[in-house]
């Protein structure tokens, strides 16, 4: 992925919908597509499911017989945890982005094949068309207009933007410059416009980068009819800029 995602983890990991940071979330599977703005006018797509499930009665992490999405197996990692990547240099191109704007069905099979439960899990639409004429410095004092594609499916209503700080190329350029500075997440209706203002900046610095993040995201649960698992459902879609430099 490019340098943003390099240098700080991205921020749909830390989006409180996700429910996967909460202790009590036990079971869940992550359907995650993002999608990177770059500054050549092409776009990156990383699309990929990932799932966890924990033995209640020891609480270790544990394996289900089957995961499928949409009819794909998903394997358990060494470590019994679930991740699956759409390769878009394999011809999985299709595969992966028809899953914006779908319902996906999710199959999960635990103890044997009548605890199995089938769901259907919508992913939001991709957010083409964001952050039109993206710059590579954006001023502090007049902000910018952000622009994305709506969905009307989005049952949550509203996306979440996120500004977020790079160290390491902001003190390159600047020395002086603290070595963190807490994201920023500001939750506004799925309209398809934010005009991004100069106190919502307010907390970075002239010669800062930053990167920005839009995303909107589903959840929903299902329980397992033998084992009584309860499993937690999340979806995303999201945007993300390369880092831009502030200037005043």
């Amino acid at each position: 992925m490019v340098s943003c995602h390099k240098e700080a983890s991205n921020p749909a990991n830390n989006w409180t919908w996700f429910g996967t940071q909460n202790s009590t979330v036990y079971n869940y599977v992550l359907i995650n597509a993002n999608q990177v703005l770059s500054n050549s006018d092409s776009e990156e797509l990383h699309i990929g499911v990932s799932a966890a499930f924990i033995d209640s009665n020891n609480h270790q992490v544990t394996v289900v017989r089957t995961l499928l999405v949409n009819n794909q197996l998903i394997q358990p990692d060494g470590d019994s945890t679930y991740s699956y990547n759409y390769n878009f240099t394999s011809g999985e191109f299709n595969k992966g982005s028809d899953l914006f704007g779908s319902k996906v069905l999710v199959t999960i099979r635990g103890m044997d094949d009548a605890d199995t439960v089938t769901s259907s899990v919508y992913v939001p639409k991709q957010l083409s068309g964001t952050i039109a004429a993206y710059p590579n410095n954006l001023s502090l004092s007049k902000g910018i207009q952000l622009q994305w594609t709506p969905d009307n499916q989005n049952t949550w209503g509203n996306v979440l933007i996120q500004l977020y700080y790079f160290r390491l190329l902001s003190q390159k350029a600047d020395s002086t410059l603290p070595s963190n500075i807490s994201t920023i997440s500001l939750t506004t209706p799925d309209n398809g416009s934010y005009f991004l203002t100069k106190n919502d900046l307010s907390s970075f610095p002239c010669n800062a980068f930053i990167g920005i993040t839009i995303a909107r995201g589903t959840q929903n649960e299902a329980i397992l009819p033998l084992s009584r698992k309860r499993v937690y459902y999340f979806s995303s879609a999201s945007v993300s800029t390369p880092p831009v430099r502030l200037t005043q």
